[in-house]
């Protein structure tokens, strides 16, 4: 639930979100201009170091490499049960894995450590709607409200349900008890959701929610902490010296074995 609270201590989340924003952007649209295995496999260790560096949770790592190393598998058994060639098969996936295993750690390391407010201000900078903007932010806060709000339902639900006498083969009978308990579950939290979102509304308009959207003082008010330092253009500076770095390997024939 890192996503929904601010990091303070998280290296992306001290620099201006609007140039975080662009950057990520421009490191989204940026492998799919390489096709050289060797160049997306450095872009990729440069998205592995800012990750580590960021802090990413290790769940969400591992099931990125889950999702990257079951799909190559899966592919070369597939390619391989037809009588192809699998490991041509595999290597064939290898550039294209890589450009979209760079793209998602890019989101990670980004959305994970920025706070849902920066990230409101930077799209509100950006000409977004302030309506959508707000949802976005409060969207994020309620997330671990409502999963902390499901648990409890489900616990209250167990307690005052009976399980199944017998658990059957392979324990079909409880997964298929749980199963329906989850289900039911949904129900009272969607009445919860729509209560909360009531109550939201009524306390914002208040103090002055819909008059606010149309000033532009209360608009200039939210943005004045957003501004650029010396951290953000060096980041910034790395960043196209990295790059820089890709095109000139691309135009070299270091390393052939790898390409």
């Amino acid at each position: 639930m890192r996503i929904a609270h601010a990091d303070d201590d998280a290296f992306l989340n001290t620099l201006d979100p609007r140039v975080l924003l662009g950057w990520y952007v421009a490191f989204a649209l940026l492998p799919w201009m390489f096709y050289d295995t060797l160049v997306l496999g450095s872009l990729f260790a440069f998205m592995a170091v800012l990750v580590v560096v960021s802090r990413v949770n290790r769940f969400l790592l591992a099931v990125l490499a889950f999702g990257m190393v079951s799909n190559l598998a899966f592919f070369g058994a597939f390619v391989w049960l037809t009588g192809g060639d699998a490991r041509g098969a595999v290597l064939s996936l290898v550039p294209y894995n890589l450009k979209m295993a760079s793209i998602s750690l890019a989101s990670v390391a980004v959305f994970t450590t920025m706070s849902p407010s920066r990230l409101s201000k930077a799209l509100l900078s950006f000409g977004v709607p302030r309506r959508f903007t707000f949802s976005l932010a409060y969207g994020y806060r309620m997330l671990p409200v409502l999963l902390e709000e499901y648990r409890d339902i489900v616990h209250a639900i167990r307690l005052r349900s009976k399980g199944p006498s017998s658990d059957g083969l392979l324990r079909w009978r409880h997964w298929a008890h749980l199963l329906k308990i989850g289900v039911r579950a949904f129900y009272p939290l969607i009445f919860d959701v729509a209560k909360r979102s009531r109550v939201t509304v009524e306390a914002m308009e208040t103090r002055g929610f819909s008059q606010s959207l149309a000033d532009p003082d209360s608009r200039r008010l939210r943005l004045d902490e957003l501004g650029t330092t010396t951290r953000d253009w060096a980041f910034l500076a790395l960043s196209a010296v990295f790059v820089g770095s890709l095109f000139w390997l691309r135009s070299t024939t270091f390393l052939p074995g790898l390409r």
